[in-house]
């Protein structure tokens, strides 16, 4: 196991015990307001994203065996990590290219395209320091900075004076994707569940920011 595997390893460990954090948190905070028909879906998309994350993270390492692997499903695994982020930033800033925070637009305009291009050189070199560099940038993303006070980020803005949920999703997609492209395993079901979370919370852009829905 080389180096950059073992980084791979224990970035994707922490990226998942974050992801639990936050999806766990917002579960029990949407939950207080939220009627049952709301909170049950998404508890179970919860319970399924720690489920896939946690088989994913923990599975041995078979990149020899990755370019065995559908081309289509690889390409559409990568493509879903900048998706995830993307869709994230649209349910907090909607179409506008600025978000609440100098950060916040940082993270849409710049950092978003980068990890873009990370993936896609990866692809083309299947360098596997670069898989683990697309799993650090991951992290970026989720440095405290939004200030919309909803049921989502309130917790987290009464305690930090800024919340890291904005790009929760964004990040458990990658981590997802990112372990599944290191195990070459669960390739399929990884891809459907990322791009479940990519329609949901496109789902969720359109009826929060032209229905008021669910707030």
């Amino acid at each position: 196991m080389g180096w950059s595997d073992r980084l791979q390893q224990w970035l994707l460990r922490a990226g998942l015990i974050i992801s639990a954090m936050l999806l766990l948190r917002f579960a029990i905070d949407f939950s207080e307001g939220a009627d049952w028909w709301l909170a049950a879906p998404f508890w179970m998309l919860v319970i399924a994203a720690l489920t896939i994350g946690i088989t994913n993270v923990f599975s041995q390492a078979r990149l020899a065996l990755l370019k065995d692997s559908p081309l289509t499903v690889r390409t559409l695994l990568l493509a879903a990590i900048p998706l995830g982020f993307f869709a994230s930033s649209l349910d907090c800033t909607g179409l506008r290219a600025e978000g609440c925070t100098p950060f916040c637009t940082f993270v849409k305009l710049v950092w978003i395209p980068l990890i873009a291009i990370v993936c896609a050189v990866y692809f083309f070199r299947g360098n596997q320091a670069l898989l683990a560099a697309i799993t650090l940038m991951s992290f970026v993303p989720l440095v405290p900075h939004c200030v919309c006070y909803n049921p989502g980020n309130g917790w987290w803005i009464d305690r930090l004076g800024a919340s890291p949920l904005c790009y929760g999703w964004g990040l458990v997609v990658s981590i997802i994707a990112v372990g599944a492209l290191r195990s070459g395993a669960r390739l399929w079901l990884s891809l459907a569940f990322c791009f479940t979370v990519i329609c949901g919370a496109t789902g969720f852009f359109v009826s929060h920011h032209y229905f008021q829905f669910p707030w």
